[in-house]
């Protein structure tokens, strides 16, 4: 304590502002750990989520970065000393809050500005008001894009939400954009210091954080979808797993990949896996990847290199990434599906299918026995032009002679008639779709936010009221993977 003091008198006065709050966070975590030794010791309180001040890091993902930066976090901290637990935003109250020191959010906006989708009944129901956070220390890692008008626009919520209801910011939002590695480092570099000054321990030695987890995938192959598009060229690509691999590697229908492009240390691209594993592949995995153009009009830097530039038969630096918001939870495995997306969300959607189909195999039903059992789904999907972007079209039309789908309805903006848009088919089907929800199905809706997934959920509003849409979120029954 007397070298730390000693140290801060050093400084200039235009910075005791800011050492001042370094020195309050490390108080408050000393004090933190102080207690929970002191718990742990009795045998009459053995440390737990709920009986100490065990730290907390918290998270509000819509496609699982956030979630992904948390337990990074967390391990950071506890590599400094600070046992710590990881929560989704959406399990937690203040009064759960209450029970850690510190509290640390991770938390990504949605669109322009809104929470993303499990985190909006914490975001209704707490945040509309102050709670009693009173000298609660927390912090915030905000994640956004500056292309939206509203940047990191509900992590700042949070933050104001905090210090309003009395909590004791332990330095100031830090604000990434679009996984931008020094706001990273920094966040992680502040907390690896408070852990060691509130423990004693030295900084961790932490491996750099865009490689962990990646490994070298194999690309197979890549075939264009749409030749004679208005729009970019869509390709699906087959990419084999690492060589090397144990075991073939593991995921579920909903879940994404991340691709780490060579010589950058920007947070990775997430892209929807658009199949699933099995023998097919040989424990390979499916990306449907659009070509993105930048302002210069060159393609951009992901798309490019895995529709273009990476060789066949080159190293793909990849890393599953486990999406639980675009899962479909064993419980609601035997309901209706209502799937809905445009452009390349047909790929996770695509996996969506995929498990019905081997779900229907596996029950070996005949196709008059599937709607008795729910095991039918309904696609609404949206693309430019009939003639060159039917996606997938052929496998979508088996899904339809074999009863994996029960009804599709396609939509093509650029081939007139009174439904050009996904939204505009969806809503002249309102009856319909009232009574599949009646029938207890779940909504996925995969593809881009602006447009398409605004348009649906006001079409989902008007159709069925927003007490019920609420009610289908809580449930798990409206899921959603928009980008």
């Amino acid at each position: 304590m007397d070298s730390l003091v000693a140290a801060l008198s050093t400084l200039p006065p235009a910075r005791w502002g800011a050492a001042a709050a370094l020195l309050l966070a490390w108080g408050l975590l000393c004090g933190g750990v102080w207690l929970r030794q002191r718990r742990a010791a009795s045998p009459r309180s053995p440390l737990g989520p709920t009986d100490g001040p065990l730290a907390l890091v918290t998270w509000a993902s819509q496609t699982g970065s956030a979630e992904a930066l948390a337990w990074e976090t967390a391990r950071t901290l506890t590599a400094g000393g600070l046992p710590t637990q990881v929560e989704a935003l959406d399990r937690l109250n203040p009064e759960r809050l209450r029970q850690h020191r510190p509290v640390l959010f991770v938390a990504a906006t949605a669109g322009d500005g809104q929470p993303p989708d499990h985190a909006e009944a914490f975001a209704a129901t707490w945040m509309s008001r102050p709670a009693d956070l009173a000298g609660l220390p927390c912090a915030v890692l905000a994640l956004g894009d500056r292309s939206y008008r509203q940047f990191c626009q509900f992590g700042q919520q949070v933050h104001h939400w905090l210090r309003d209801s009395g909590a004791l910011p332990l330095f100031a939002p830090v604000l990434m954009d679009r996984g931008d590695p020094q706001a990273l480092r920094h966040w992680l570099d502040t907390l690896d210091a408070l852990a060691s000054a509130a423990t004693g321990q030295p900084a961790s030695a932490r491996p750099a954080t865009a490689a962990a987890g990646f490994n070298p995938w194999i690309l197979l192959g890549r075939r264009h979808l749409n030749p004679g598009s208005l729009g970019e060229p869509v390709w699906l690509v087959d990419i084999a797993p690492p060589v090397d691999a144990a075991q073939p590697p593991q995921w579920e229908a909903g879940d994404l990949v991340q691709l780490r492009l060579p010589g950058t240390d920007r947070m990775p691209r997430s892209y929807s896996i658009a199949s699933l594993p099995g023998p097919g592949l040989g424990g390979g995995l499916q990306l449907l990847v659009r070509g993105q153009r930048r302002p210069d009009g060159h393609l951009g830097a992901a798309s490019g290199w895995l529709s273009q530039d990476c060789p066949l038969g080159g190293a793909l630096s990849l890393r599953l990434q486990p999406n639980p918001g675009f899962r479909l939870p064993a419980a609601l495995a035997d309901r209706p599906l209502l799937l809905i997306g445009n452009g390349t969300g047909l790929a996770g959607l695509r996996a969506h299918l995929q498990a019905t189909e081997r779900r229907l195999a596996q029950a070996g039903s005949p196709r008059q026995a599937l709607v008795h059992q729910g095991l039918h789904a309904w696609l609404v999907f949206g693309e430019r032009q009939a003639a060159h972007d039917a996606l997938c079209d052929a496998e979508i039309t088996h899904w339809l002679a074999s009863g994996v789908l029960s009804r599709i309805d396609r939509v093509f903006s650029r081939d007139g008639g009174p439904h050009r848009h996904v939204q505009d088919r969806l809503a002249a089907e309102a009856d319909r779709l009232r009574a599949w929800v009646d029938a207890g199905a779940v909504i996925l809706v995969c593809g881009s936010r602006q447009g398409m997934a605004a348009g649906v959920d006001a079409v989902l509003a008007q159709a069925l009221g927003e007490p019920r849409l609420q009610t289908l979120r809580e449930q798990g029954r409206l899921r959603r993977d928009v980008y």
